[in-house]
């Protein structure tokens, strides 16, 4: 975890939450505070950052071109292309 820069934050929790909170801390052998951390980043942060990946996801996908007609065809094409692309890329040198 980054804590080069970091913000403190004052959370009120119930009796019950906190011990709970505590005894994961104690079965897990981390202190208090990094298991807020981490909860924090798995049932926040974690679904924002899914979030963002399948909206560029659906973006990609709207901008692909559309499934070819005939599937050898488009092996064909895409063989073509491989080779052009492999051809292209310099060697390296060799004996040096």
């Amino acid at each position: 975890m980054n804590m080069a820069k970091t913000r403190k934050i004052q959370v009120t929790l119930d009796e019950t939450q906190y011990e709970k909170l505590a005894e994961i801390a104690e079965r897990d052998g981390k202190k208090l505070a990094a298991v807020v951390r981490e909860s924090v980043v798995q049932y926040c942060l974690g679904p924002e950052s899914k979030k963002a990946k399948q909206e560029a996801l659906k973006a990609l996908l709207a901008e692909s071109a559309p499934p070819p007609e005939e599937y050898t065809d488009w092996e064909r094409e895409y063989s073509e292309i491989k080779s052009e692309t492999r051809s292209s890329k310099p060697r390296p040198r060799q004996g040096h």
